[in-house]
């Protein structure tokens, strides 16, 4: 007998063109009370479809994909009514690239290295509508905020 009180999972769609990546990523979500994979595509046009059907609550998002740049997709997800949420998870490390995907539309940026630990914290917080970047990402980000303000200071 089900309980009719039971929240629905949230429904989270995968973009990356790595299968096993892919794999991993829908047995971990897999695994939570409170989330659902409802679809996964190696390449932004098949997301794109997929994306439209399954109206997925979230999406995360590689912006490396073979045969087109996440980024792209990104920014075609901004006309979706309901418009998804979107997690970026890449291998770039680079403060330029989490910047990009954030003026797109992404609520979050994590790296692939620390979504090992932080991946179900993340969806959660941007499932919530809340800004998420990984902890080094974050770091470099002020880094780089910080310096910026100073340099005019310190010619001064």
């Amino acid at each position: 007998m089900s309980n009719k009180s039971e929240r629905p999972k949230a429904r989270v769609f995968l973009v990356d063109d790595h299968p096993l990546v892919r794999e991993h990523l829908t047995a971990l979500i897999q695994q939570e009370a409170d989330l659902e994979v409802c679809g996964e595509a190696a390449d932004a046009p098949s997301a794109l479809t997929l994306i439209h059907q399954r109206n997925p609550g979230l999406v995360i998002l590689d912006i490396s994909l073979k045969r087109s740049h996440g980024l792209d997709l990104l920014k075609d997800l901004k006309g979706f009514r309901p418009k998804p949420a979107v997690l970026v998870l890449s291998m770039h490390e680079e403060t330029l690239y989490a910047e990009r995907a954030l003026r797109a539309g992404a609520l979050g940026y994590i790296t692939k290295e620390e979504a090992i630990v932080n991946i179900l914290s993340a969806i959660r917080r941007v499932l919530a509508g809340q800004v998420y970047l990984s902890a080094r990402m974050a770091g470099l980000v002020m880094e780089q905020l910080v310096s910026v303000e100073r340099a005019p200071t310190e010619e001064a």
